[in-house]
């Protein structure tokens, strides 16, 4: 029987066909690869590039886990009118917080304030959070401010919005987290009068005194918070991540121990007193 061929038969021509293919092929990947290395400086690495493909897909999810947790830009661009001195048209309503009393003094502080997106949450005049569960900064200790924006850095303080917290400050120096912990402590603190009554006498008997003082505002060292005037959502929240183990940071440890002995409903009674509430 005679042998059957395909139509796709070795041939000489066949052969310079495939050679000037497969030519051109590494030819064109030469020259992509010498425009790279001519615009960087550095050879095209193949592994680079997957692991940088990885990391933008990394960062594709910490943006919009942060994104869920930050207002809309609207109210950003609006709050960033006030922290300016109040919007553009004199009828125009601003949502949010409302314009601070009186014009902030200008000073790197108050620049970093708003360029790295803390009067999103903390409002424009440090001292009118947009959700009860943060904390109002104005006036603030600024060793305690600082210590807690290092450890937010570090990874160490990791309850509460520590996940938003976190990757702000990965975009903060050193040098700037100090600049924003002495402005903020510059800023004038809003008095508030705590009245008698059980808050107090809870305050005092589980010796909340003994460390940051009869007002809540005279701690007796500057690494421990003013608490008094504080929303009392965040430091019921503080309270209880401290109880239950998950804010483990700073003087924590210390803390703990004091809140083993205060109950749930002791923990509201206290945050609602420091709030100036009852």
């Amino acid at each position: 029987m005679p042998t059957q061929y395909s139509n796709h038969r070795d041939t000489p021509l066949r052969r310079f066909n495939t050679f000037w293919w497969g030519l051109a092929y590494f030819g064109v990947f030469g020259l992509v690869s010498a425009v790279v290395y001519w615009q960087t400086g550095k050879p095209v690495d193949p592994v680079a590039v997957i692991r940088s493909e990885d990391r933008m897909e990394v960062r594709k999810k910490v943006d919009a886990a942060q994104g869920e947790m930050l207002p809309p830009l609207t109210q950003i661009e609006k709050m960033t009118d006030v922290i300016k001195g109040g919007a553009k048209a004199s009828d125009q309503k601003v949502a949010g917080p409302p314009p601070v009393a009186k014009k902030l003094p200008d000073s790197p502080g108050l620049k970093l304030f708003t360029a790295k997106t803390c009067v999103t949450c903390h409002g424009a005049d440090a001292a009118s959070a947009i959700q009860p569960n943060y904390p109002n900064l104005a006036g603030q200790n600024a060793e305690y401010t600082l210590a807690q924006l290092n450890d937010f850095a570090d990874g160490k303080r990791t309850s509460g919005q520590s996940a938003v917290m976190t990757g702000i400050m990965a975009m903060v120096n050193p040098d700037e987290r100090k600049q924003l912990a002495d402005w903020l402590a510059s800023l004038e603190k809003a008095p508030v009068t705590l009245p008698e009554g059980p808050g107090k006498d809870l305050y005092i008997a589980k010796a909340c005194a003994s460390c940051h003082g009869m007002d809540g505002n005279t701690p007796i060292l500057p690494i421990y918070p003013k608490i008094a005037g504080q929303n009392s959502q965040y430091i019921y929240d503080q309270l209880k991540a401290i109880k239950d183990g998950t804010r483990n940071n700073g003087q924590s440890a210390a803390m703990k121990a004091i809140m083993a002995n205060v109950n749930d409903e002791e923990m509201k009674q206290l945050a609602e007193w420091l709030s100036g509430q009852k």
